[in-house]
């Protein structure tokens, strides 16, 4: 398992508790977990936290931990599979 410590990206939904992650993404190798909705373009949107705290709140997203820097995995619903696709710019 990863360092529990590194830093990660999650939407205010996913923070809140609000959302489950639907879309895992490493732009420039930071680590995104976000709920897969629109969310505006600035700060307010999300919040840093602990990779730690991610995993421990849902455990189906250690199936993506192995996901390389500029991929991202989406899917439907917390019970769908992960669909991995590069990033593209």
């Amino acid at each position: 398992m990863k360092d529990i410590h590194i830093k990660c990206y999650v939407c205010v939904h996913v923070f809140e508790d609000t959302r489950p992650v639907l879309l895992v993404s490493r732009p420039d190798g930071d680590w995104c977990f976000l709920c897969g909705a629109d969310h505006a373009n600035n700060a307010n949107a999300y919040r840093v936290v602990g990779i730690g705290h991610v995993l421990e709140n849902d455990i189906s997203i250690d199936d993506v931990m192995d996901l390389k820097p500029d991929w991202e995995a989406e899917r439907k619903d917390i019970k769908s599979d992960w669909i991995r696709t590069p990033i593209i710019d």
